[in-house]
């Protein structure tokens, strides 16, 4: 079968070490957004997405088309869902910025993560790290006890289906 896979494994480290090395200062790769995986199994789950969107990079005052060369991932087709995860997303931006130290003689530029030696690669100096909800919790008073929580969620959900019924209802009488 494959008897030069793990040569393969060995040579494939090695290239992306030689990589890392021919690129320093600066380093390998591209800094990713926090995202949400897509289906409901996987979907409180946090991972590193393809790139920023447009709003996200305008958010923290970057042009798009300098992104990429401070080592700014963009994805043009992703769009925010919520205020929530754009506003996480644009404090990684702001960090990632506040990091980048801008170099004379290329335009690139090369991170400096807390005064130590330069990182090889983005994904090391910020990783995408979930955030998890803490819950809050609350005494349960009378008023919560007598609540009917099932009947009040079906007329919540029923409002607009029987709003065009009660409408031409309204019209007869």
């Amino acid at each position: 079968t494959w008897f030069d896979q793990p040569a393969k494994k060995v040579a494939r480290r090695q290239a992306r070490k030689e990589k890392a090395a021919k690129a320093a200062p600066r380093p390998v790769g591209f800094l990713r957004p926090a995202v949400h995986c897509q289906t409901a199994r996987y979907n409180m789950r946090v991972r590193a997405g393809r790139g920023f969107t447009l709003a996200e990079l305008k958010a923290a005052g970057v042009s798009r088309n300098d992104a990429r060369t401070i080592g700014i991932a963009v994805d043009f087709r992703r769009r925010n869902k919520s205020q929530e995860a754009l506003d996480a997303n644009v404090a990684r931006l702001r960090v990632y910025l506040d990091k980048v130290v801008w170099n004379k003689e290329k335009p690139t530029g090369k991170i400096d993560v807390a005064g130590k030696a330069t990182v090889g690669s983005i994904e090391a100096a910020f990783p995408v790290i979930a955030t998890k909800a803490t819950p809050e919790f609350v005494t349960i008073t009378d008023a919560m006890r007598s609540r009917e929580a099932y009947k009040a969620t079906r007329e919540l959900h029923n409002e607009p289906i029987l709003a065009g019924l009660r409408v031409s209802k309204a019209r007869e009488e």
